[in-house]
């Protein structure tokens, strides 16, 4: 019985000395590292922003191409990755985009992988049903497909948790999503804002009821412990500023409507990724990690979370507005699309549509 026992155990040892090993450090069994790379008000902004717009400091910033090398240099640091936006995406757009319905700004966030974007109030600039199109893809009712081929739409989610459907009750895109990385679990809520409807056409977003941001995170936020998910990031299309001179990267005197949003927040949110004021900040209010990227695609923000694998709680977080700087390579996919829809806005933007005869001045009518 002896020599069987041993003869097994040494089988037993020739198997597993045959397994691949598994470096420790390729997983740590504590905590799980994961990077939120979000943007906000980039409104259509295909081409670098000029002027002012179009600087971060004295530093040349924005432009798609560049944003997409950057978003994809730094997700190679992390396979943990998700790529986030907090509204207005489109509306409000130069030509290039504009003079498609913002088709070609959708394709570029599906080409530079956004997972994730709350609804802006720009988003409803050609009401509900428009924005139900550039979601699910279909060309314009009206002029067509401009580029000649069909439009497929958004690869990435639009959230909109406080945006209510009144015939149904139901919200018009998902509220939340939740995504696992290495066994914990993220929940990303996306919420719009409250005064829409005080900043776009009434026709367009009939039927829509717009409810407060706090009051809609604070409702979810029970839902998600009881689902087992303690990490919390808010997308919201609301925002503030800091007082001059403002840091970029810096919390100097932050205040604005986003304060106290994020003060009557449940304290279980973690991250609140912010925009609307075309503002960047990154601060800690009540004790939460809020943020904003500017606009036009100038900055991108970095967040860092550590995430404790067993209780799935968040540990630390930290941020970084990086500089969309233009001395890197641009994105080949990206200036293919510019390359394809330049050619066809030419002859739209030098359409005569209309003409004047006599000064329009700034004096009230």
């Amino acid at each position: 019985m002896k020599n069987k026992t041993g003869l097994v155990i040494a089988i037993a040892l020739i198997l597993l000395s045959a397994l691949p090993l598994t470096p420790v450090s390729a997983k740590p069994a504590g905590a799980v590292k994961v990077q939120i790379l979000a943007i906000n008000d980039f409104h259509g902004h295909l081409k670098p922003p000029t002027g002012s717009s179009g600087e971060i400091g004295a530093v040349p910033a924005g432009g798609a191409e560049y944003l997409a090398t950057h978003i994809n240099t730094l997700r190679k640091a992390n396979p943990n990755t998700v790529v986030v936006a907090a509204g207005d995406l489109i509306g409000a757009s130069p030509l290039l985009s504009a003079l498609f319905h913002d088709e070609p700004t959708i394709a570029a966030c599906n080409r530079m992988g956004l997972n994730y974007s709350a609804v802006g109030n720009h988003e409803f600039d050609e009401g509900r049903a428009e924005l139900l199109r550039m979601a699910r893809g279909g060309c314009h009712p009206v002029t067509g497909c401009l580029d000649g081929k069909g439009f497929k739409g958004a690869r990435f989610q639009y959230l909109a948790a406080n945006v209510i459907d009144q015939h149904n009750g139901k919200t018009l895109f998902p509220a939340y999503k939740i995504r696992s990385f290495d066994g914990v679990s993220i929940a990303f809520i996306g919420v719009g804002l409250k005064n829409t409807p005080e900043l776009v056409n009434a026709s367009g977003i009939a039927g829509l009821k717009f409810l407060d941001e706090a009051d809609t995170v604070n409702a979810l936020a029970p839902r998600l412990l009881a689902k087992g998910v303690k990490a919390i990031v808010v997308l919201i299309h609301e925002g503030g500023a800091q007082a001059p001179p403002a840091p970029y990267d810096g919390c100097e005197g932050i205040s604005g409507r986003i304060v106290d949003l994020v003060n009557r927040f449940d304290p279980t949110v973690d991250v609140v990724i912010s925009g609307h004021t075309h503002k960047a900040y990154q601060c800690m209010i009540n004790n939460m990690l809020v943020t904003s990227a500017a606009a036009y695609g100038v900055l991108v923000t970095d967040i860092q979370l550590i995430i404790n694998r067993k209780t799935g709680q968040v540990v630390h977080k930290a941020a970084r507005n990086r500089i969309v700087d233009r001395t890197v390579a641009k994105d080949s996919a990206i200036t293919d699309l510019i390359r394809k829809y330049d050619p066809v806005a030419a002859p739209l933007a030098n359409r005569v549509v209309g003409a004047i005869t006599a000064d329009i001045t700034r004096s009230p009518s």
